[in-house]
């Protein structure tokens, strides 16, 4: 078992538990502090999606900096366990739901429930689901206008296209990680 740290916020420095599960890859210090800087130290409220969560790194993260709720989709039992486990231990699973299946099934069949300020995706790299996530999230009608998509990959792999009326406003790379931004 692993552990991560909050970065900023209301949390900051509190740990969350990793699980060692195959495939597994939690969003480093580093990659976390790098989007928050980008998207404002404080979130003002909303709701955020955290799919593909493993962890749930960024939901929680997102929380301590003051979004409202966190939805989390994770199909794997160990990482959804942890993330139960995470929100009780911050004293947050009020503030938390945790949808567990695969996140573009979940997405085309309406099974969660926006709308979402901020979305964080940390699809499998080796995969290649990030164009089908972005397509499912879009057409699952979960996006108010506005809304923002952070799409994590491997910089080894081209960013998604943005589907129709969305844009890929910017890219930053930090060492193999590439986080993609889209914006309505």
């Amino acid at each position: 078992m692993g552990l991560v740290r909050i970065v900023a916020g209301d949390l900051r420095g509190r740990r969350l538990r990793v699980p060692e599960a195959p495939g597994l890859r939690p969003t480093s210090d580093r990659v976390r502090q790098a989007l928050f800087d980008i998207l404002g130290q404080r979130l003002p409220g909303g709701r955020v999606l955290d799919a593909y969560a493993g962890s749930g790194a960024l939901g929680f993260e997102a929380l301590s900096r003051g979004a409202d709720e966190a939805v989390f989709i994770e199909s794997g039992r160990l990482a959804s366990d942890a993330i139960r486990e995470n929100a009780r231990a911050l004293g947050i699973a009020d503030r938390c739901r945790l949808v567990q299946g695969d996140a573009v099934a979940l997405l085309r069949g309406r099974r969660v429930e926006g709308p979402f300020a901020w979305v964080f995706a940390d699809p499998p790299w080796a995969d290649g689901a990030g164009p089908h996530f972005l397509e499912a999230l879009v057409v699952s009608g979960v996006l108010p206008s506005g809304a923002s998509i952070v799409l994590e990959r491997d910089t080894r792999s081209e960013p998604a296209q943005p589907p129709q009326g969305w844009a890929l406003t910017r890219t930053s790379v930090y060492g193999r990680t590439a986080l993609d931004f889209y914006l309505s």
